[in-house]
């Protein structure tokens, strides 16, 4: 038969699922608030949060089922079905898991070291999911239909089209007023942990054949 046909990803459908009950729950606006006590924010974190608040060093990883925008949510959990079974395949469960989380911390990291005066919390899964998408880069490559940096190496070419989504996303900063640290710095760093971490996972998972 013809047609497109997903791997099958168990740990990438229970992740998904566990998203999805997370924000419909967070629709209650009591639960909603009190979620928001353990977001991530810079700033929170270098003036000494991570001395008296020893959940803040959870935070990062918590931030990723936090609802932000409901529309956005919905466009990066049905990327994340896709592109995390194929994550999934490559890698196994405990290595999407591994990326997802990895993510996450990469995504505070890059926050805390480029924009530590932000006070915005971070939402949702853009760290994690971007994670993914670096980390199924590296694995399989550019999708043939994208030409950027066409004839260099897999992490240049990762680097470009990186580049070209900063570029868009700015315009759109521009035009909408987005905020830096959460739109742009939170999904790169994501971004580069999991172009880094995907090959070595490929490797200590077929460490024995």
């Amino acid at each position: 038969m013809n047609g497109f046909h997903l791997p099958r990803g168990r740990t990438t459908d229970a992740l998904i699922a566990f998203i999805i009950v997370a924000a419909v729950v967070q629709l209650l606006p009591a639960v909603h608030q009190a979620a928001f006590g353990y977001s991530f924010s810079p700033l929170l974190f270098v003036s000494g949060g991570w001395r008296s608040e020893p959940m803040i060093w959870l935070s990062p990883f918590i931030s990723q089922f936090l609802l932000g925008s409901v529309t956005a949510a919905m466009f990066n959990t049905a990327l994340m079905l896709i592109v995390g079974r194929y994550v999934e395949k490559a890698l196994g469960g405990a290595g999407l898991i591994l990326v997802f989380v990895a993510g996450a911390y990469g995504g505070a990291i890059a926050r805390t070291l480029l924009t530590p005066g932000s006070i915005i919390p971070t939402t949702g899964i853009d760290a994690a999911f971007f994670a993914t998408i670096g980390a199924y880069l590296m694995l399989y490559g550019i999708p043939s239909g994208i030409s950027v940096a066409r004839g260099y190496s897999r992490p240049v070419q990762i680097l470009g089209l990186a580049l070209l989504w900063a570029a868009v996303e700015m315009l759109f900063m521009l035009v909408g007023g987005f905020e830096f640290s959460l739109s742009l710095v939170n999904p790169l760093g994501g971004l580069l942990v999991g172009a880094l971490i995907a090959r070595p996972l490929l490797r200590w998972r077929y460490r024995k054949a």
